[in-house]
């Protein structure tokens, strides 16, 4: 009885963590976007259309919730149907699939999704789950060992931080009738379900993808924005961003070296394996303190 219960309050934290990055992602993503200029006359109905693939995501994320999976479904074919390029639409479709029981559907999603470097860490576990499901719908959990904790680890090592890896762990040891290491999993996943650290990582990786995406040849430095004459962490984390992009790996470098001191390492590292960083910083060097840090 105190596994279910566990389970039950993990299983909505996470769902509720997913559906806050979703939503915080397409919110920063979408303030940025929107002050850049329609170029092409022919497209002046793509940012409309741009709104309303996000409006139907959100609305799938709602019914999702509720347990109407194949609202859901519909919805976010809606999303695909006006914005094709729509990030992270192959993890959700995923995730929905999985609900629906629709196991090759869902695994096909999950991978494209790990193919365009979209939820990445999260997709990769997701296909440890899906693989289990799989398998227990099969009445054959074991069998599926091998293949769900490889997933774990690929997710594991992808973002140390998320707590999906070890809710799927966690999941495998409960359907293979191992209580106490499904607990210590459990247990695991809760102590990574932190508000701030969600609110850091999801502004964080929101804003990277959107400073990516906007960046244009011979554009200014961006402007941070200080609360109080100090600059949070995720605007530094921007800084170091913008100045990579720029070709400026000195500032980029006193920014990392600032925020590396202001946040725990385990989540510095986190957001340091972002895609973003691995493109543009390869080798991984940041200064471990800064006599120079930057002034707001």
């Amino acid at each position: 009885m105190w596994l279910e219960v566990l389970r039950a309050v993990l299983y909505g934290m996470v769902v509720l963590l997913l559906a806050v990055l979703a939503f915080l992602a397409g919110h920063v993503v979408a303030a940025k976007t929107a002050k850049q200029p329609v170029v092409l006359p022919e497209a002046a109905a793509a940012p409309e259309k741009r709104r309303m693939a996000r409006d139907f995501v959100e609305a799938a994320l709602a019914s999702r919730f509720a347990g109407r999976f194949r609202e859901a479904l519909g919805y976010l074919e809606q999303a695909r149907a006006g914005d094709p390029a729509l990030r992270g639409l192959d993890y959700q479709f995923a995730l929905t699939h999985l609900e629906l029981g629709n196991f090759d559907a869902a695994e096909t999603a999950a991978r494209r999704s790990v193919e365009k470097d979209e939820e990445t860490g999260g997709a990769q576990a997701l296909t440890g789950l899906i693989a289990l499901e799989r398998a227990r719908a099969g009445g054959a959990v074991e069998a599926a060992r091998e293949e769900v904790l490889r997933a774990v680890q690929k997710s594991r090592d992808w973002d140390p931080l998320s707590p999906m890896p070890h809710y799927v762990e966690a999941e495998f040891h409960r359907a293979a009738g191992q209580p106490e290491p499904a607990v210590d999993a459990y247990r695991r996943a809760l102590e990574r379900v932190s508000k701030t650290d969600s609110i850091i990582i999801s502004t964080v990786k929101a804003g990277l993808a959107g400073i990516r995406l906007n960046h244009e040849a011979g554009s200014p430095p961006l402007k941070l924005q200080a609360i109080n004459g100090i600059y949070p962490p995720e605007q530094l984390f921007f800084g170091a961003a913008d100045a990579l992009l720029h070709g400026d790996r000195e500032t980029a470098g006193k920014y990392l070296a600032e925020v590396r001191g202001r946040l725990p390492a385990s989540l510095f590292d986190a957001l340091l394996q972002d895609s973003f960083f691995q493109d543009f910083l390869p080798d991984g060097i940041v200064p471990e303190s800064s006599d120079d840090a930057p002034q707001p």
